[in-house]
């Protein structure tokens, strides 16, 4: 690949990213305001509101992995940091889980609802940080969906973004990126305003 190839290809991406982010800046912006969020990010948050946070985040990522298609990986990390707070299978399946998932009809819009998760991988990392005086430093027990990728985290944004300057490219592939992660992004937010710290 020549010079002028590798440049366009890097504009490109952030060309699309910088359309999707603005597109989403709104709910984005409520969800760093999210009580559960904000009080795992300042270390205040208590075991038992934790608990019902991933539990709730779980109750979102059991449906929409699902309707994806896609490897439930987020599904798995969650499942195995419910396990480990003590959560048992048999209460893991009685989780309430959203049924208001958008389709997702064709890959470009998978695409679009995966920036909405993907881009949250990249603060996800933070978050756990927060997490330190509550489950201890060093281990990724209890914490494995914020620290999803950990290292590889950057690496698997900056692939990400190659598929979505593919898809941006194709016949109103931008619309549709922005369309599907808006309305991933409407679902979710509604869905963790009904979070409750004894969920």
């Amino acid at each position: 690949m020549s010079i002028i190839e590798t440049r366009g290809d890097r504009f490109g991406q952030v060309a699309c990213r910088e359309a999707l982010r603005a597109a989403t800046a709104a709910p984005h912006a409520r969800l760093h305001q999210h009580a559960g969020f904000a009080t795992v990010e300042n270390g205040t948050i208590a075991l038992p509101a934790y608990r019902a946070l991933l539990a709730r985040l779980y109750g979102f990522y059991e449906p929409f992995e699902r309707a994806l298609d896609t490897d439930p990986i987020r599904t798995r990390w969650l499942a195995a940091d419910l396990a480990w707070l003590g959560i048992e299978a048999s209460a893991l399946a009685r989780i309430q889980t959203c049924v208001e998932i958008p389709p997702y009809p064709c890959r470009t819009s998978r695409l679009g609802a995966l920036y909405v998760v993907e881009g949250s991988a990249l603060g996800g990392r933070q978050l756990s940080r927060g997490l330190e005086r509550l489950l201890g430093q060093g281990s990724a027990d209890g914490r494995r969906f914020l620290v999803g990728r950990d290292a590889d985290t950057g690496a698997a944004w900056r692939d990400f973004g190659e598929r979505l300057i593919a898809a941006d490219a194709e016949q109103s592939g931008r619309t549709t990126l922005i369309a599907a992660a808006t309305a991933t992004f409407a679902v979710f937010e509604t869905w963790l305003a009904d979070w409750s710290e004894t969920e």
